[in-house]
């Protein structure tokens, strides 16, 4: 999850605290510690594990006009993210080396994939690509760059 082991103590205390999981001593090393939900943090766990779902719902307010601005900004927040080191660095589109932003003429389909060899808009763009391949820093950078400066 890229976070580091203060961090997760901190966060696994404040849950503690909440009654929401239990602490208990590892056999053998006494330095090791197992977590476990406790009933309130399985009925947690569970009601945080459908939040896309309410996601979706409510992007679906939306028009499509403002589900593009807010995809943009939400990739634009997330690369600041990643380039910070506060999240781990995703399998997206924008930063895969089959990505070329703005191909084509075509508003609803101006991007290219040259994995497929096909155009696709902003709508199909990933967050998660199963056939990511990191484009090189100096390519990511231009692509991001023609990506926010074209759209």
């Amino acid at each position: 999850m890229a976070v580091r082991a203060p961090t997760a103590t901190l966060a696994a205390q404040a849950r503690e605290r909440k009654g929401l999981v239990r602490k208990a001593r590892g056999t053998g090393d006494g330095r090791v510690r197992t977590i476990t939900l406790t009933e309130a943090g399985a009925a947690e766990a569970a009601r945080a594990a459908g939040w896309a779902d309410f996601l979706l719902t409510a992007i679906d307010a939306l028009t499509p006009a403002e589900q593009e601005v807010f995809l943009r900004g939400l990739l634009k927040m997330i690369r600041a993210l990643q380039q910070r080191g506060e999240i781990p660095v995703s399998r997206m589109c924008l930063t895969r080396r089959f990505f070329r932003p703005h191909a084509h003429d075509d508003p609803a389909q101006p991007h290219q994939c040259a994995f497929v060899d096909a155009p696709f808009g902003d709508g199909q763009l990933r967050l998660e690509c199963a056939d990511h391949e990191p484009a090189p820093p100096a390519q990511a950078d231009a692509t991001w760059e023609q990506f926010t400066t074209r759209g």
